[in-house]
């Protein structure tokens, strides 16, 4: 039998075994509401659903009152929105508000189960205490016991003789003891007493006292510290010390300890308000063991909003070309060349938006020790930019900029101003299975050269005030056929979907003006779609040209899931292409009727293979030039294996020669073990580029990571390091994550171990 009363209650507990979950995890769980809140009507994904009205509900197969009692036996319950009480005996007193339990008494707060021989409990105030308590947290797979729990209100929980673990009840993989903790949720900290961490049984890391944070908030403290191994900076440790100065900003200090090179300083200051965010960092080695030099490392990332206003600072300097290259974990930054220094301001209306930008770098060290080529930069450039989508079915656009180019090797590259118009109208027309868009453009540039006397005879080769103006007609169109069929047994549509491209623009003379930021195009699929075969505003190809692009795919009937897709196209020129990127290279210039042949394909030849391949084809050299392909397995998480081939041929530069295989696989050993490699070698130079190889171990409440990894680095140094990582679900991990490594070296990789997820109010619902 069931009844229901109601009772002026507040609000539900806020603080049980969830914060305790928190506390070991460092993350966050949704918590009750404050007091005074009015109840939900519908099903609501936050806790703010418990109010001092709230309704009490009981049940058992007998019941028995009295003046001031409710006795409840054989599946006794009572039920209040947040919190669950069971037990074989249950009495409840009205005039104190207190249920005692006695028999296999239970106690479920937001998704924690207590469970022991006995508990008294009062609802109104959200006070208890049990012996012999065993809890779990569903959410997170935590559980454990202790010898006493006290729930003080629902801001405070105490525990003696504390034990919690995500393992299986049981197991002694590893567990966390600790002879009393206090959880505060008023101030989102943690006491605990004589606290240790036990993993195979064995203790490794205790201490007499420690505070731990709670709840959302974030909390001043040690973060886990990380360690590993380098063959160019040998034993690798870093211990960051947080300090939440405020909400809305703080500050990391990380020493970072290295054998061979000394003791990096790292500060980390983060910022946030309504008009600006950003990330400042400054690394400081007072002085390299091998260089004997003092070296640093600064940072400025940041963003401001304004009345439409917005400003990006992209700011990076180092003491030395050498700094990336010596210090870096990966080899994807110790391959940079350059390093930015961009500032902007821009402002956008709703059909125009024109910014300020100003763009310095710093070069870096290649591997002879000389710098690498430093860019122009650009002091300042100033945008402005309109557009408007549908004037009566017109696409309207106009862009002007005028950009100041600045080098300091002054006396060897030309320097000035550039302004650039460029003003285009277009109208498309498209239907079910056509479109078509004509479209014409008008654009130029005109110069404004300096310090040309500095330039010697080189200078003869420029016109202080030369210019280009020329018009563009271009018209994109393409049709889409379609006919049933199948794919490998599953119904099909399979398309064919023809696209041509036609572009006009006159010849200009270009031959004595400068490439400030002009060059070249890669052939691409997008490229043929485009009027001009040059990147930046120096140079405006002649056009008289067609694109032809053939498409087919195979598309799912019922899904839509496309199995393949395949496509071939060209570029065919009515006339010789006479404008070069520069005077003397002739980089550009062709009298050949057609361009390279490019094609690609991308199948799924099943559920589990895919399959990827682009490839250029040169008529003038009559051979591939570049080709991109990999085939990659992966029938399950956790399980992939990928082989990748790249090739690129450029005759006036073989330096730039590449033709590499790549080797990546996560795959499971057995049930629990898996093996991680990933093999990049060079047929040119017949060495290995990248290697990594590893193991991850994975247990139910754990896993272990042991992996290598080698690579070239920028200065053609090879670097060794080592990542050894101790990961325990739901506690966090010790040792140096190699997670983004792997991700990045092998495509498709997925950690065995995934972390739980925040959990919504209605998971785990009792």
């Amino acid at each position: 039998m069931s009844t229901r009363f109601k009772k002026p209650l507040v609000t539900q507990p806020r603080l049980s075994a969830i914060t305790l979950a928190c506390l070991l995890a460092c993350t966050t769980i949704a918590h009750g509401a404050d007091s005074g809140l009015r109840a939900a009507t519908s099903l609501d994904g936050s806790a703010d659903v418990v109010n001092e009205d709230s309704a009490s509900f009981i049940s058992a197969q007998r019941m028995e009152t009295t003046d001031d009692q409710i006795l409840l036996r054989g599946d006794a319950e009572v039920r209040r929105a947040g919190t669950v009480i069971r037990g074989d005996k249950i009495t409840y007193t009205q005039s104190t508000d207190e249920v005692d339990v006695e028999g296999n008494a239970v106690v479920i707060r937001q998704g924690a189960k207590f469970s022991g021989p006995k508990l008294s409990y009062k609802i109104e105030t959200q006070t208890g205490e049990m012996q012999d308590v065993s809890y779990h947290y569903a959410a997170r797979g935590l559980q454990g016991k202790t010898e006493y729990a006290r729930f003080e209100s629902d801001l405070n929980t105490q525990l003696k003789n504390a034990t919690i673990s995500t393992c299986k009840p049981g197991s002694k993989a590893w567990w966390i003891e600790a002879d009393s903790l206090e959880i505060d949720y008023d101030s989102q900290m943690a006491t605990a007493e004589n606290f240790s961490l036990h993993v195979a049984g064995m203790p490794i890391l205790g201490a007499p006292w420690a505070m731990f944070p709670v709840g959302q908030e974030r909390q001043s403290g040690l973060l886990t510290p990380s360690f590993g191994m380098s063959s160019t900076r040998g034993l690798d440790i870093a211990a960051p010390i947080y300090w939440n100065i405020a909400p809305n900003y703080d500050y990391t200090f990380t020493p970072r300890i290295m054998t061979k090179r000394g003791v990096i300083l790292g500060n980390e200051l983060r910022y946030m308000n309504e008009y600006f965010n950003g990330v400042f960092t400054y690394d400081y080695l007072p002085e390299d063991n091998e260089t004997k030099q003092s070296r640093y490392a600064a940072q400025v990332k940041a963003q401001g909003y304004w009345n439409g206003f917005v400003l990006d600072v992209d700011y990076n300097k180092v003491s030395d070309g050498d700094y990336v290259s010596d210090f870096s974990t990966n080899i994807y930054e110790t391959s940079e060349d350059i390093l930015k220094q961009n500032y902007a301001l821009s402002y956008a209306g709703d059909f125009w938006r024109t910014s300020l930008k100003v763009n310095r770098n710093q070069p870096l060290m290649d591997d002879d020790g000389k710098y690498y080529s430093k860019p122009y930069e650009k002091v300042p450039q100033w945008t402005l930019g309109t557009y408007f989508a549908d004037v009566y079915g017109f696409e309207i656009s106009n862009t002007l900029e005028f950009t100041r180019f600045a080098h300091p090797e002054e006396t060897k590259k030309v320097q000035g101003d550039r302004f650039y118009m460029n003003h285009s109208i277009a109208y498309p027309m498209r239907g079910a299975a056509w479109f078509i868009t004509p479209k014409a453009q008008f654009s130029g540039a005109a110069y404004n050269l300096t310090k040309m006397d500095r330039l010697g005879d080189k200078g003869k080769d420029y016109d202080k005030h030369a210019s280009w103006y020329a018009p563009t007609f271009s018209l994109d169109s393409g049709l889409v056929f379609e006919r049933d069929t199948s794919w490998f047994g599953t119904a099909a549509t399979q398309t064919l979907e023809p696209r041509v491209f036609y572009a006009y623009t006159p010849y200009r003379d270009q031959t004595r003006m400068p490439t400030f930021d002009s060059s070249l195009a890669d052939l691409s699929f997008a490229g043929l779609f485009t009027e001009n075969i040059f990147t930046g505003h120096d140079r405006i190809s002649e056009a008289n040209q067609v694109s032809l692009v053939l498409t087919s795919r195979y598309l799912d009937r019922k899904t839509g899931y496309e199995w393949l897709r395949a496509s071939i196209g060209q570029r065919f020129y009515f006339a010789d292409q006479d404008v070069s990127l520069k005077l003397k290279d002739g980089v550009g210039r062709t009298d050949s009727s057609n361009s390279d042949y490019l094609a690609s394909i991308g199948a799924r030849l099943t559920k589990d293979v895919s399959l990827n391949a682009t490839a250029q084809y040169s008529n003038t050299q009559d051979r591939f030039t570049r080709i991109n392909a990999g085939i990659r397995w992966q029938p399950k998480p956790s399980s992939v294996i990928g082989l990748y081939y790249r090739y690129n041929y450029e005759p006036e530069s073989p330096d730039d020669h590449i033709k590499q295989i790549d080797l990546a696989a996560q795959w499971p050993l057995t049930n629990k073990l898996y093996g991680l490699v990933r093999f990049n070698y060079s047929l040119y130079e017949r060495e290995p580029i990248e290697a990594l190889a590893g193991i991850e171990y994975v247990e139910d409440c754990w896993a272990l990571r042991l992996v290598a990894q080698r690579y070239i680095t920028g200065d053609d140094r090879y670097d060794t390091s080592f990542y050894i990582q101790l990961e325990l679900t739901g506690l966090g991990s010790i040792g140096t994550n190699p997670l983004s490594e792997l991700r990045r070296n092998i495509p498709g990789y997925h950690a065995a171990s995934a972390a739980p997820v925040q959990t919504g109010l209605y998971d785990y619902y009792e």
